[in-house]
């Protein structure tokens, strides 16, 4: 990722323009584009909507100061050498046979709760090093926890965004 925001007030901007984006293409998509389209690695719309959600936990994780592979849903053992692709694979295999309405319902809640969460911070708090919300853990980055916040939400539902136009195109 190599955009970032640097205020609250930037941050919300983004958040809020993005995930008004996304769930206006989803909104619009019937039930068959969310589970019969499929990208080049077998994922459907169902799977890049879990996939965000369980993102949102992840974030909801550091930020309630819960494990992080929790919050994920996947085992430790699958989050401690931090490869992404083998995480977002437990995470696919897990949300695979839920059903539409859950995984749409799911990534509505987990974004009203990060928000709840991220609506009493200031700025300073945002920038926060990610370390400091992970007391157990040290060694974690510096880089401020605004970075994963915004790169878990408003970067990620552009991403993802994209990766769904161009299925169903």
């Amino acid at each position: 990722m190599d955009e970032f925001v640097d205020t609250k007030a930037e941050l919300l901007e983004h958040i809020v323009r993005d995930w008004t984006a996304i769930n206006t293409l989803l909104d619009g998509l019937s039930d068959s584009q969310w589970t019969d389209v499929k990208n080049p690695d077998g994922w459907t719309v169902k799977d890049h909507v879990a996939h965000l959600t369980a993102w949102h936990r992840y974030v909801i994780a550091i930020l309630t100061g819960k494990p992080r592979h929790e919050g994920l849903g996947v085992p430790e053992a699958v989050y401690t050498p931090k490869d992404i692709d083998a995480i977002n694979a437990a995470i696919f295999q897990q949300h695979r046979s839920e059903p539409i309405e859950q995984v749409r319902s799911e990534f509505q809640l987990t974004h009203q709760m990060l928000m709840r969460l991220i609506d009493p911070m200031a700025d300073d708090d945002l920038m926060k090093p990610y370390r400091d919300f992970l007391p157990d853990h040290p060694d974690e980055s510096d880089a401020p926890i605004i970075d994963t916040i915004y790169g878990d939400t408003a970067f990620h539902y552009r991403e993802h965004q994209s990766w769904i136009e161009a299925m169903l195109a």
